[in-house]
């Protein structure tokens, strides 16, 4: 960094301001206690925390089945694989990682050492880079060098590599895929099903004699379906189910975490309106307690030494403006796609319905693909990356017949403004250019209502 006019950056004079006359500094500004203060241990109130069992509340039955799959482990004897599945912030990974936490502290009071390889599928995107992940997470674990670069050598030297680590270093290993239906990939089988077919044989393939569990977790209710027969002759997982948090487990959850805050500083009502909230955006235990955290750091802002049901209202506010928006904003470039072709047929079609059918809209999908010159999934596939959206509150679907010997169709609405959600997924510069196609993909759209109406 150079500094001009000969400044000297260590001379505290010469201090930026906030450009109003006699203004804090910066400095000032960064060195300044708060005057407020309602936090005793932030970190309680960070979702992504690993929390002490006792604070896991609500979750008995799925707590008890990943205890009991585990536990094997301290007798050195074989452990099943396990799906855990059901809606984000319902505890799944806060669960499998709390039960790895203790089985790794076990394991070293009696002298193994027990690997708990974990990754989220959302960064890797392929099977290779995947593969990557959990090397790196071997070696991080270790302490020793990867001994594959990411990129230049092929997946099944990557594999081998992570084979020669858990051979030389580990008793027993569990992998752990959180979100691994967004593993996807470029091509037209999803990626997952490779990594999963070659983790769930890894015992075998790594010539392993210690117990392996291969993990997977989903918020897809149906994940088993699309994988292929070879993922499903290999991986044969306990399936766990977590079901959304109703409002007395959230108060609950949230009650366990009150020693994040100093004494008397959550007003009585506090926790009970958090909790409320949480409730009504799919009993989601992750966003309360970030709720909860919102409303702590805007008590400190306003320099209060207590969090009142005021702030807890504002940080709602914060929570739901654009929430959804932010969620496709996040999405896998297949799935956005997905979305656009529901948003572009509920937008160009010229009676702008409620409700959608899935098969017009499914052509425009093949369309819109073909002209960003993107890889087209089936028509199962895309209705799965549609529907899973319902999770989020992006839209709602439901099945209707038609008559006797009409079949049965299904139909999409969505919950935001159709051309909101184009905009959203066009600041994605992969779809950039779709805003130039306007008439061709309005006309598409029209066609293919016209063609459905007529068969109808």
């Amino acid at each position: 960094m150079t500094f001009g006019n000969n400044s000297d950056p260590t001379d505290s004079s010469q201090e930026a301001t906030n450009g109003d006359s006699g203004g804090i500094s910066i400095r000032e500004r960064l060195q300044t206690e708060s005057s407020g203060g309602v936090f005793a241990n932030k970190d309680l109130v960070r979702s992504d925390t690993i929390i002490d069992e006792d604070r896991i509340v609500g979750r008995d039955d799925q707590l008890g089945r990943v205890v009991d799959n585990l536990k094997p482990v301290l007798q050195n004897d074989g452990i099943p694989d396990m799906l855990l599945s059901g809606p984000s912030g319902t505890g799944k990974s806060l669960i499998i990682h709390a039960v790895c936490k203790q089985i790794v502290e076990l394991c070293e009071s009696q002298g193994k050492t027990f690997g708990v390889l974990s990754i989220n599928c959302e960064g890797p995107k392929t099977a290779d880079r995947a593969v990557y992940r959990l090397v790196r997470a071997a070696a991080d674990d270790l302490d020793v060098d990867p001994g594959v670069p990411q990129t230049g050598v092929s997946t099944d030297q990557k594999l081998e590599r992570l084979y020669e680590l858990m051979r030389e270093y580990y008793d027993g290993v569990i992998f752990i895929l959180d979100e691994i239906d967004i593993l996807e990939g470029p091509y037209q089988e999803a990626e997952y099903n490779s990594l999963i077919y070659q983790l769930s044989r890894a015992r075998k393939l790594a010539d392993f004699d210690g117990p392996i569990s291969l993990t997977a977790i989903t918020n897809y209710a149906d994940f088993m379906k699309d994988l292929n027969s070879r993922a499903q002759s290999s991986y044969n997982p306990d399936d766990i189910f977590f079901d959304d948090y109703d409002a007395n487990q959230l108060r609950s959850i949230l009650h366990n975490r009150r020693d994040a805050f100093k004494p008397e500083s959550l007003a009585d009502d506090v926790v009970p309106l958090v909790a409320a909230f949480g409730s009504q955006t799919h009993g989601d235990a992750r966003k309360a307690i970030d709720l909860l955290r919102w409303a702590g750091e805007l008590a400190e802002r306003r320099g209060a030494d207590t969090v009142t049901e005021s702030d807890v209202r504002k940080a709602q506010e914060k929570y739901t403006e654009n929430r959804k928006l932010r969620h496709i904003s996040g999405i896998s470039t297949q799935k956005k796609l997905s979305i656009y072709a529901v948003a572009a047929t509920a937008h160009y079609a010229r009676e702008h319905p409620e409700w959608i059918p899935a098969g017009p809209t499914f052509k425009t999908y093949q369309f819109i693909a073909d002209t960003m010159g993107a890889d087209q999934y089936s028509r199962e596939t895309f209705v799965n990356h549609v529907t899973e959206q319902s999770t989020y509150g992006v839209l709602d679907y439901e099945r209707r017949g038609k008559g006797r010997g009409r079949g049965v169709h299904m139909y999409f609405s969505l919950s935001e403004d159709p051309e909101t959600i184009m905009e959203t997924i066009r600041e994605d510069s992969r779809f950039e250019d779709l805003a130039h196609e306007d008439a061709t993909i309005s006309a598409v759209v029209r066609e293919r209502l016209k063609q459905f109406r007529n068969k109808n």
